[in-house]
């Protein structure tokens, strides 16, 4: 179900008179259409054309996993391709909250160590992301009261924080809080292309490339690219990992400068509506308050009780 099918429901359920209550589930309805849009086409634009064509077959389809009710995303990046010809993998999933304490991402990270799906090869590298609206409130009662009464050091002792969820290089799990879907995408975005660079420098070193040439790469790109011209003198396997690794950089910095066009859009349309927002503020808050308007015994109608909690939040 999409965002616009969410709100045709609640438009549904507003002609039918039903209790309106705050979507936060379009919150990760959103966020899944945006990887879905990310990570998706990346098998039929880059992964089969470098691992399913006529020299390879190492990766004859894409692994993916989405589920829109329980808010998971899974995916499998090919990394490396060994000397077996076994392909090895980067598991990428993400779960996603409406809200979000410690004991729920604990409860949650124990089930997101199993895959969904298993792909024909090795799994070499794992990053486990919780993406959440917000914070429940018993948690923001837990910090303010650890600010008040360790101060910052116990204050920042409670705070949410990724970790490494096994002691091996590549595993790790970052947990990203924000109430904008497009920005919470866009932080995860960041963090999971500075990975692969660091995945990607580390390759070229083995290679005995200097990590200035990467820079070089980024600049100029695979036409006058010097990268491009010396991985000509390794195997055609080792330049077809390359390709595939920094043709997969390519893609998410392309992603993310599109997911910064689309917040920019955002807040010019949030600079135009602020005065009317104002306006509707003041107009549900006379219309709730004013007893000559609004009968204390009648519930306010569902669509003054949209309004009032869309504008609180």
């Amino acid at each position: 179900m999409n965002v616009q099918q969410e709100y045709l429901n609640l438009i549904r359920q507003e002609r039918k008179g039903a209790p309106i209550q705050v979507p936060y589930g379009m919150w990760q309805t959103r966020v899944l259409e945006i990887l879905q849009t990310v990570f998706s086409p990346m098998y039929r634009n880059i992964w089969e054309q470098n691992w399913n064509n006529s020299t390879f077959a190492s990766m004859k389809r894409p692994y993916y996993y989405c589920d829109f009710e329980n808010g998971v995303y899974e995916i499998y990046l090919p990394t490396v391709l060994d000397a077996a010809n076994n392909m090895h993998y980067w598991r990428l999933i993400i779960k996603t909250y409406d809200e979000i304490d410690e004991e729920s991402m604990r409860s949650n990270q124990t089930a997101l160590l199993t895959p969904y799906i298993t792909p024909m090869g090795y799994i070499d590298s794992e990053t486990i992301v919780h993406l959440a609206q917000q914070t429940t409130s018993e948690y923001k009662q837990k910090l303010a009261k650890a600010w008040k009464e360790g101060g910052r050091p116990l204050w920042f002792k409670n705070l949410l924080r990724g970790f490494k969820h096994r002691h091996k290089r590549g595993y790790f799990t970052p947990i990203v809080i924000h109430q904008s879907p497009d920005i919470a995408v866009k932080r995860m975005l960041t963090l999971l292309r500075n990975f692969w660079k660091k995945r990607l420098v580390a390759f070229l070193k083995q290679l005995k490339l200097q990590d200035w040439m990467f820079q070089e790469y980024l600049i100029k790109r695979q036409q006058q690219s010097l990268l491009i011209s010396l991985l000509e003198k390794y195997s055609f396997v080792i330049r077809n990992i390359a390709k595939n690794m920094l043709e997969s950089y390519d893609w998410l910095s392309l992603k993310l400068k599109d997911l910064y066009a689309e917040i920019g859009r955002q807040n010019v349309e949030k600079t135009k509506i602020r005065p009317l927002l104002q306006e509707i503020r003041q107009v549900v808050d006379v219309f709730r308050q004013n007893n000559s308007l609004r009968n204390v015994d009648v519930p306010d109608p569902p669509i003054i009780q949209k309004l009032a909690l869309i504008l609180c939040t």
